[in-house]
């Protein structure tokens, strides 16, 4: 115990005996916001176009591929090659 200090000093028992007194608090409406779309990264990104452009080469891939057979599969006297 603190020198000059008395026993009344740490005396809480008013406060166990005291009515509880509740005080009404407004509910607070939160609206949540949507989450924000992460930032993509400068990897991801170069992926993706990456993929892009794979694709287009892929659709022009296929078309060289369909012209080929076109004129492979019949000789230019109108015969079959295959």
């Amino acid at each position: 115990m603190i020198p000059g200090m008395s026993d009344h000093a740490y005396d809480i028992s008013y406060l166990l005996e005291s009515e509880m007194t509740t005080v009404d608090m407004p509910v607070a409406r939160v609206q949540k916001a949507p989450p924000a779309r992460p930032l993509p990264s400068p990897v991801a990104a170069a992926q993706e176009a990456m993929a892009r452009e794979l694709l287009q080469a892929a659709t022009a891939h296929e078309a060289l591929i369909e012209q080929y057979l076109r004129t492979a599969a019949v000789s230019p006297s109108g015969e079959s090659l295959w």
